[in-house]
C-alpha cells in the first residue's frame, strides 16, 4: 500500500497520520519532503504510526535523518502509536532509544509543551499572557496567531475542539478564544468541554461576522475584548 500522509497543526506542533508503508523509494521521499517542510514551519512533528503496516530499513534510516534535523535545529520528531512490530524493529537494530515514542498522540504533544523548547521559555522569563484560539477557517487563524503576537500574546491556534482540549492541557493557557461557529462540537458546548480541562479557563466569543469585517476595526475590538478579559481579578 502506497504510504499516505495527513498532516494537521496542533498549535506549534503538527501532527501527521501515516497510512500504509515507509518503504524504499517514493514513499520515503514523499516522508522526507512533507516532514522536512512541516519541520521547517513549525519546529516539532508528531508522526501517528498506527496505521503504518510495514517499515523497511530505508524506512527507518529515514525515520533517524528527519529525527536528528529536527533535533539539531531544536525541535523533534516524536513517534506515537507504534504497532508492536514496528517497536520490535526499532528494538532489535537498537534504535528505539533514540526515540521518543508515545502510546497516543495526546501524551506526545503535552511532551512537546513540556520539553526543551517550552522550557527554556519558562527560565528565560517568557512571562507574555498564553491563549487558544479556536477557528474553522485556516485564515482567519492566521490572522488572530499574527494579530496577537504581534500584540505580545503567546497565541496557539486550531480548527479543532479535541485539539484544544490537549492544548489547554499542557499549555494551561488563560483565555479562550472561540469563532462563532465552534461554540458547540459533538453536540456539546466547547466552553463546558474545555472547561473540563480546567474550570478557570476564561472565554471570548468572536462576533460572527468577525471574518468579514474591517481588518483595523475588528483588530482594535478583538484586542480590547483581550486586554479586558485578561485584566479580570482571578476568581480564585
Amino acid at each position: 500500500m502506497q504510504l499516505r500522509l495527513e498532516s494537521r497543526p496542533v498549535g506549534d506542533v503538527v501532527i501527521m497520520q501515516c497510512h500504509g508503508r515507509i518503504v524504499a523509494g517514493n514513499e520515503v521521499y514523499t516522508l522526507h519532503a512533507q516532514v522536512g517542510d512541516c519541520l521547517a514551519k513549525y519546529g516539532d512533528v508528531v508522526l501517528q504510526l498506527d496505521q503504518v503496516e510495514f517499515v523497511d530499513s530505508s524506512g527507518l534510516g529515514a525515520l533517524v535523518r528527519l529525527m536528528q534535523s529536527a533535533r539539531a535545529k531544536g525541535g523533534d520528531l516524536k513517534l506515537s502509536g507504534v504497532p508492536p512490530k514496528i517497536l520490535k524493529t526499532l528494538a532489535m537494530t537498537n534504535l528505539l532509544p533514540q526515540f521518543e515514542t508515545y502510546e497516543s498522540v495526546e501524551e506526545a504533544i503535552t511532551a512537546a509543551y513540556l520539553g526543551s523548547r517550552y522550557s527554556r521559555c519558562k527560565t528565560t522569563g517568557d512571562a507574555r499572557p498564553r491563549m487558544l484560539c479556536i477557528c474553522e477557517s485556516t485564515d482567519v487563524g492566521t490572522f488572530l496567531r499574527e494579530l496577537l503576537c504581534s500584540a505580545g500574546y503567546n497565541a496557539m491556534t486550531t480548527a479543532s475542539v479535541d485539539d484544544a482540549r490537549i492544548l489547554l492541557k499542557a499549555t494551561k493557557a488563560k483565555l479562550v478564544v472561540v469563532s462563532a461557529r465552534m461554540q458547540s462540537a459533538h453536540g456539546k458546548p466547547t466552553r463546558k468541554a474545555l472547561e473540563e480541562i480546567d474550570p478557570t479557563v476564561a472565554f471570548l466569543v468572536l462576533d460572527e461576522n468577525f471574518a468579514s469585517q474591517d481588518p483595523g476595526e475588528a483588530a482594535e475590538k478583538l484586542l480590547s475584548q483581550v486586554g479586558s478579559h485578561l485584566a479580570a481579578p482571578d476568581p480564585n
